[in-house]
């Protein structure tokens, strides 16, 4: 692997961070001057490094605004970083810089985030002329619809606001599951089936997702658990507005009432491994308790703004529903909470079919792997910026200084194609095979009727044994629930079995 070559100077973000030693998050690329060779990009994970050569060199290297103008343009938009720089400059810096070049769009840009988070106005008069420019390029990133600002001639199409807002490119692989349209081809698919067979399978699905759903977070939950998720589940058609307070009253719908929260947490939660009674290691810390309420209320304004745009249904559940649970704003309950807003954000967008759900998180189930390091891709760089904090002896943690930042303005590309994975392995594979399975089996089971008519009860045991035993009754379970039956019978009803069901 090639290494960045000697005598390399750090330029845009790259060269702010370590002159201004900001603790941020990292950015998915960086770039460097390089004395001499030609532009290229160092494949490098988690992070690409971009060489540039001479013919990129700022005219003034000291400042750091034109470091930020490099990255607007060739790095992308990073808010964190943004935001960490103006709170590290001197207004004056800002207010020259600006009035040099005030027509120009990267400037603009620089102005209005810079007004919008210090909220501090600069000693310039609006612009009355010129083109609006958008802070996001469409054709890169998802966009919301277009916000008009005179005093700076530009167009807010962030997805968020300044106390949230997640930052979604259009990489090659959500463009192309984009094309994809899997909600047409799940709603072509329950087009082939009666509305016995989709109520049946909903029925089904409804359970399978919920106990995937704690297999997930390794539970084994009681029935009345199984059954009051499956209740939260199924209200996704029944909530029109997603709300501080419609959140406490799912919370309470999924955790024992003695563990609910009547509001966000206001203690430090966190996720830690006991390796003595003296001795953790904390894999992740949340928010402190006094920024959950302005990251939520953030989070949802941009739920709401990102829906009212009609962004895609993949970015806004992958956003919400991850955002939700890096920020975790409750005690307990989150993860399922987590995974039920996924649901919810589909079925408002009406990405899944009408009275239908989507297994997702079978399918995390069985990519628990991947899931895990979707969440590390966050929780590892998150942990090497969180050095501060005391964990006293009863494991009651303290974060030292101040974090909110790091979770405000995150890239989830990533994790939006993580979840775009998901999806697609659900309709082409768990949501459509569940469907022809409930079809298969009402055939077998007419089948097998017309060789002996069998009660409902013993057909679905047979069918049950045959298809876990590879295809045959055992002499044991033959013994113990169908010894009335020939030997004739038996080989039949084995053959319709593996013929349909296998």
């Amino acid at each position: 692997m090639e290494i960045i070559p000697k005598g390399a100077l750090p330029i845009g973000y790259s060269a702010l961070i370590k002159q201004y030693n900001l603790n941020v998050m990292p950015h998915f690329r960086l770039s460097y001057l390089i004395p001499k060779g030609s532009r290229r990009t160092l494949e490098q994970h988690p992070t690409h490094i971009y060489l540039y050569d001479n013919g990129y060199a700022l005219d003034d290297p000291t400042n750091p605004l034109e470091h930020l103008t490099f990255s607007f343009k060739h790095d992308g938009l990073n808010l964190e970083i943004t935001n960490a720089l103006f709170a590290n400059i001197n207004k004056k810096i800002v207010t020259d810089f600006i009035a040099h070049l005030q027509q120009g769009k990267y400037h603009r840009i620089i102005w209005y985030l810079y007004e919008r988070f210090t909220n501090k106005k600069l000693q310039i008069p609006d612009l009355t002329k010129g083109t609006y420019v958008t802070i996001l390029d469409p054709k890169k990133y998802y966009t919301t619809k277009n916000i008009a600002y005179t005093r700076y001639r530009i167009h807010d199409n962030l997805l968020g606001n300044v106390a949230w807002c997640p930052i979604v490119r259009k990489s090659p692989a959500l463009l192309a599951f984009a094309h994809k349209n899997l909600s047409a081809t799940a709603l072509s698919i329950t087009k082939k089936y009666s509305a016995s067979v989709l109520e049946r399978a909903s029925t089904y699905l409804y359970t399978k997702e919920t106990i995937s759903s704690y297999q997930i977070e390794r539970e084994q939950p009681s029935k009345s658990r199984l059954t009051r998720f499956i209740k939260l589940i199924k209200k996704t058609e029944s909530i029109p507005v997603l709300s501080k307070a419609t959140l406490l009253n799912l919370q309470h719908s999924v955790v024992e009432q003695r563990f609910a929260n009547n509001d966000y947490r206001t203690t430090q939660n966190y996720i830690g491994q006991l390796r003595n009674l003296t001795y953790q290691i904390v894999h992740y810390i949340s928010p402190q308790p006094h920024d959950v309420a302005p990251l939520m209320q953030g989070l949802l304004e941009a739920f709401e703004r990102m829906l009212s745009s009609h962004v895609d249904p993949i970015v806004i559940a992958a956003t919400v529903a991850f955002g939700f649970v890096f920020i975790h704003p409750f005690d307990d309950g989150n993860g399922r909470l987590h995974r039920f807003l996924i649901h919810y954000i589909l079925h408002r967008t009406k990405f899944t079919p009408q009275g239908m759900i989507f297994p997702v998180s079978a399918v995390i189930l069985h990519n628990i792997e991947k899931y895990t390091q979707t969440l590390e891709s966050f929780s590892k760089p998150l942990m090497e910026r969180i050095v501060n904090y005391d964990l006293d002896a009863k494991g009651n943690l303290k974060v030292l200084g101040a974090t909110k930042h790091l979770y405000q303005y995150l890239d989830y590309t990533k994790i939006t194609e993580f979840l775009a994975d998901c999806v697609t392995e659900t309709v082409h594979n768990d949501f459509k095979e569940e469907l022809q399975h409930i079809v298969n089996y009402d055939h077998a089971k007419t089948s097998i009727q017309k060789i002996v008519d069998l009660p409902d009860a013993l057909i679905n045991l047979c069918i049950a044994l045959i298809t876990q035993n590879n295809g045959s009754i055992s002499k044991k379970k033959r013994t113990a629930h169908f010894s009335l039956l020939t030997d004739a019978e038996v080989k039949a009803i084995e053959r319709i079995v593996q013929r349909i069901m296998m």
